[in-house]
């Protein structure tokens, strides 16, 4: 009899154990999903909130309307109001990070002086909220070649139509010309569709000028949607800029600066030399900038227009205290169809 009470008391102290060790259990597994680290979604940023501070900027304007993204100012009696408006986010160039397509809209009085214009920009965000880059698209402006219509943002394209403006072409309205146009985000730049597969530039692979650039940008024309490519370079006492585009045809304007006390007409002619001997040696258009350089080499320096072949060319000279600069416009005619804005516009052959 002892033995069975002893057997009893040894199951029911063991039962008891047992409970509690899955109380115990049930308890810690509770705390460990409790615990657990919560993942927290980073909340969207208002970029069009940042980009109506930065139009604000330091101006005192009349009325900030943060509910509609909108801005007045009175500018000295020749008032104009600015809004913006979102036609897509999402992520661009496949970095993470949340981008944008705007559109801004500025409205000046009687809706034909220079604050009546609207344009769409892709905004490239970086880390920290940091605008990367901006890409901008003419939609209207008084005097801007195109106006853009039903704009329609869709499975990453943006689809406008490109109306000649009146105001530039000069036409009655029922022969103004018309135009479908589709823009794509892509390789870290904004493209019109007909460009990557009509235009002969956008067949330069790796499109460079300056071998040793310090910087360079890439972005697309706000009037007739071509690349353009920005380059810069820097040496103690030069620096040169480079902006090139075109569809077919190259249109390049190169400027060289040197800093210099010695403004005497010399060392303006010594300072060219080192100008064009520097596009010569230092750039990919060896070819061309040879036949400017020799032009210059034997005939006097002017601004006249020089034509040799395909291509036409001048130069320009500019002093001011403590520096020389030179402005080189140069233009490669491969397609003669092609030199009008609109012409451009159509990549027509």
């Amino acid at each position: 009899m002892k033995s069975v009470l002893i057997l009893l008391l040894f199951l029911l102290l063991n039962c008891g154990k047992k409970q509690t060790e899955k109380k115990t259990l049930n308890q810690s597994a509770s705390i460990s999903k409790n615990d657990m680290p919560i993942k927290v979604t980073k909340q969207k940023i208002d970029i069009l909130k940042i980009l109506l501070d930065e139009e604000i900027g330091t101006e005192k304007p009349e009325k900030v309307d943060y509910e509609n993204y909108s801005v007045s100012f009175d500018n000295d009696g020749d008032s104009y109001s600015v809004s913006f408006r979102k036609i897509a986010s999402e992520d661009l160039n496949k970095d993470g990070i949340e981008d944008y397509i705007i559109e801004r809209n500025s409205e000046g009085m009687l809706g034909g002086n220079a604050n009546t214009n609207s344009e769409i920009s892709y905004i490239i965000m970086g880390k920290d909220d940091h605008i990367q880059d901006k890409h901008r698209i003419l939609a209207y402006a008084p005097f801007s070649y195109n106006i853009l219509d039903n704009i329609a943002y869709k499975n990453g394209v943006l689809k406008a139509t490109a109306t000649q403006n009146y105001r530039t072409y000069s036409k009655p309205e029922e022969e103004l010309e018309s135009a479908d146009l589709s823009f794509i985000y892509k390789n870290g730049n904004v493209y019109e569709e007909t460009y990557l597969s009509n235009c002969e530039l956008a067949k330069w692979k790796n499109k460079k000028v300056l071998k040793n650039a310090s910087e360079s940008f890439r972005t697309i024309d706000m009037h007739n949607y071509t690349e353009v490519l920005n380059e810069k370079f820097n040496a103690k006492d030069f620096e040169c800029t480079v902006e090139l585009s075109g569809c077919d045809n190259l249109d390049l304007i190169v400027e060289g600066n040197f800093i210099t006390s010695d403004l005497s007409q010399k060392n303006i002619d010594r300072k060219m030399k080192q100008f064009l001997n520097f596009l010569v040696q230092n750039t990919s258009l060896t070819e061309d900038f040879k036949i400017v350089q020799s032009h210059y080499l034997s005939n006097p320096v002017s601004e006249e227009l020089i034509t040799k072949g395909k291509l036409s060319f001048n130069i320009f000279t500019n002093k001011e205290k403590g520096k020389i600069n030179f402005r080189l416009v140069l233009n490669k005619d491969n397609n003669q169809n092609q030199t009008e804005n609109w012409e451009i516009t159509t990549r027509k052959k």
